[in-house]
C-alpha cells in the first residue's frame, strides 16, 4: 500500500512511514488483528507442549506399539513369502552351477531314472522356460506325465479293492487320467518329439510306459492299442474290472 502523505510504499506491519517519517495509523487494525493472532498462536503451543508433556507415557505406547505392528507385519510378510524367497534363491544357484546340474541330470537321463529327475529338478527349482536350462522344457513336461502314469498306476494296483482314499473308484479315475494325458500328450507332440534333443529318453520312456501297462494292466501291444482307442468310459470300464474286479 502507499503512504497518504508522500505515497511512497509502506508494508502492513510498518509504523512509520520510511520515506516522510509519518506515522501511520493506515495499519493499526492489521497490527491489533496480527498481535492477536501471533498471542493465539502462541497460547496454543504453550498448551500443545503441556498436553504432550502430560501424555508423554501414552504417546511412547503409541508409538511402540506401531513399532510393535511394523516388526510384525515384517515378519509375517517374510514368513508368508519365506518358500518363494528360497525358490528363488534356489533358481539362482541352479544357473550359477549349470555344468554341475546338467552332468547330475545326464546321468539320471541315462539310468533311465526319470523320477529322480524330476525330484532332483524339483528339488533345485530348476527354471526349464528360461536358458540355460529351455532345452529341457519338452523333456521336463513328459516326464511330469510318465511320473504320473507310473505313480497312479502302481498307486491303483497296490491298494486294488481297498481304495486309497475314498473309494476305489477314485484310484481308477486318476489311473486312467494319469495314462490318458501320458500318451495322448506323447502322440500329440511327436513332430516336436522328434526334433527333440531329448527324444531318446522320451522315446524310453514310453516304452517303459508299454511294459507298466502290460505287467500290471495285462495290455499286449494290441490291447493297449485297442485302449487308447477306446473311449473314456470303456478305458475306466477296464480298468475296473482289472483293478478291482468289477
Amino acid at each position: 500500500m502507499k503512504c497518504v502523505s508522500c505515497g511512497g510504499e509502506i508494508g502492513l506491519t510498518d509504523k512509520i512511514c520510511p520515506h516522510c517519517g509519518r506515522t501511520i495509523t493506515e495499519t493499526a487494525g492489521h497490527q491489533r488483528d496480527l498481535k492477536k493472532y501471533k498471542d493465539k498462536n502462541e497460547a496454543a503451543k504453550r498448551e500443545t507442549t503441556k498436553a504432550i508433556k502430560g501424555n508423554l507415557p501414552i504417546v511412547i505406547s503409541a508409538v511402540v506399539m506401531v513399532v510393535l505392528l511394523i516388526a510384525i507385519g515384517i515378519a509375517f510378510y517374510v514368513e508368508e513369502n519365506a518358500y518363494s524367497f528360497r525358490s528363488d534363491a534356489k533358481r539362482k544357484e541352479s544357473v550359477k552351477k549349470y555344468d554341475e546340474y546338467s552332468a547330475e541330470i545326464e546321468k539320471y537321463l541315462k539310468a533311465g531314472d526319470y523320477t529322480g529327475f524330476v525330484a532332483f529338478k524339483e528339488y533345485h527349482n530348476i527354471a526349464e522356460w528360461e536358458a540355460p536350462y529351455d532345452d529341457l522344457k519338452l523333456l521336463w513336461e513328459m516326464a511330469k506325465y510318465y511320473n504320473g502314469l507310473v505313480s497312479k498306476v502302481e498307486e491303483a494296483v497296490m491298494f486294488g479293492p481297498e481304495a486309497r482314499r475314498y473309494r476305489p473308484e477314485e484310484d481308477v479315475d486318476n489311473c486312467q487320467g494319469a495314462i490318458y494325458r501320458f500318451y495322448h500328450e506323447y502322440e500329440y507332440k511327436q513332430s516336436d518329439i522328434e526334433a527333440d534333443p531329448y527324444s531318446i529318453y522320451i522315446h524310453d520312456m514310453k516304452e517303459k510306459a508299454d511294459i507298466i501297462l502290460k505287467v500290471y494292466l495285462g495290455m499286449d501291444d494290441e490291447a493297449r492299442e485297442a485302449y487308447l482307442a477306446s473311449s473314456e468310459i470303456e478305458q475306466e470300464a477296464y480298468l475296473e474290472e482289472v483293478l478291482i474286479n468289477e
